[in-house]
C-alpha cells in the first residue's frame, strides 16, 4: 500500500533511466518539454491485450497529460479500455493515464473493511483496493457480462498474492439496483460507472446507489469537480471553506473528505487543474 504523500506521486527522474519508445527516451522528452515523467507507486497489472465483443483493450505510446491534481507530465505505455459506439467509433471508458490514476487514488487509499466498487472497468481500482491491508473483502458490481469476460481474459489478478486475489468477488448486476446481503454490510463504496467525469446525473445516481447500499463512507469518481462547480467565485475568500462544507452537507451523503492539508484546498487544487486542462468557457 503506497504511503508517499499524494503531491509526490509525480516526480522527476534522469535521462537514460527508463522507458524508450520509438527510439526516444521518455526522460529526454520530459526535459525538452520542461515537465516531469509521471511515476506512481500503485500496482500496475500486466494486461493481456485483446477484444471481447464491443470492447477492446490496447496500449498506447508516449504522451503528454495533466494529472488530476499534479499538473503537466509525460507518460508512456498507458493501457486503455475502449468500447465501440453506435456510430462505429470507439469511446475510451478508462485508461491508465496520469489523470485517471490520480482521480481514483483516494478510493484506493481509504477503502476499508467490506468495500464495494461500482463498475469493473479495467480492474485497476479493484486490484489496488484489494492490496490495501485495511480491506477485508471487495465486491465489484458490473452489469456488462462482456466486461467481466474481458477482465478474466486480461489476467488482471495475475501477480497478486493468492490471499489478495481471494478478497475480490465480482457480481453481475446493475449498480443502480444492487443491494448487499444483510450479513455483509458495506463499509466503503466507490462508484465509477460513467464515461465522462462529473456527468450531470452523477450525484443523483450516487444517491440512488447509497440508498441501496447504505455504506458507512463513500467516494465517487470526480466528486471534487461536482462539489466545486458552483463555488469558483469564492476561491481565496473566507467563505470558501464554509460554502464547501454546506455543499457537502447538501449532498446528504457520507462522502470521503479525509485529505492531508484539508479538503477545501484539495478541491480547489483539483478544480484549478481542470481549468488548466479545459478552457473555462467550455466548463458548465
Amino acid at each position: 500500500m503506497p504511503s508517499a504523500p499524494m503531491q509526490s506521486l509525480t516526480a522527476n527522474s534522469q535521462p537514460g533511466e527508463g522507458l524508450v519508445v520509438g527510439g526516444l527516451d521518455i526522460h529526454v522528452l520530459a526535459q525538452a518539454l520542461g515537465v516531469p515523467v509521471f511515476q506512481t507507486p500503485w500496482h500496475m497489472p500486466q494486461y493481456e491485450l485483446g477484444e471481447q465483443c464491443a470492447w477492446r483493450l490496447l496500449r498506447g505510446g508516449m504522451g503528454l497529460d495533466r494529472g488530476y491534481y499534479s499538473g503537466s507530465c509525460v507518460y508512456a505505455g498507458s493501457t486503455a479500455l475502449l468500447r465501440q459506439n453506435a456510430q462505429g467509433g470507439w469511446d475510451t471508458w478508462m485508461s491508465l493515464s496520469p489523470f485517471e490514476i490520480e482521480s481514483q487514488e483516494l478510493a484506493c487509499r481509504h477503502a476499508h473493511g467490506h468495500t464495494v466498487v461500482m463498475g469493473l472497468g479495467m480492474g485497476w481500482v479493484t486490484a489496488n483496493i484489494a492490496l490495501n491491508p485495511s480491506v477485508e473483502r471487495v465486491t465489484v458490481v458490473e452489469r456488462d457480462p462482456e466486461v467481466i469476460a474481458l477482465f478474466q481474459r486480461m489476467q488482471v489478478l495475475e501477480g497478486l498474492q493468492a490471499d489478495v486475489a481471494a478478497k475480490i468477488h465480482i457480481v453481475q448486476a446493475d449498480a443502480l439496483q444492487w443491494r448487499p446481503a444483510p450479513q455483509q454490510p458495506v463499509d466503503f463504496l466507490y462508484a465509477d460507472i460513467w464515461l465522462q467525469l462529473a456527468e450531470p446525473q452523477a450525484l443523483a445516481e450516487v444517491r440512488q446507489m447509497q440508498a441501496n447500499v447504505q455504506a458507512t463512507q463513500l467516494y465517487f469518481w470526480g466528486q471534487e469537480w461536482v462539489l466545486a462547480a458552483s463555488l469558483q467565485a469564492l476561491w481565496g475568500s473566507p467563505s470558501w471553506s464554509p460554502a464547501l462544507a454546506d455543499a457537502l452537507t447538501a449532498t446528504r451523503l457520507p462522502l470521503l473528505t479525509a485529505v492531508d492539508g484539508g479538503f477545501a484546498p484539495w478541491v480547489e487544487r483539483i478544480w484549478r487543474e481542470r481549468l488548466a486542462r479545459t478552457p473555462a468557457s467550455s466548463i458548465r
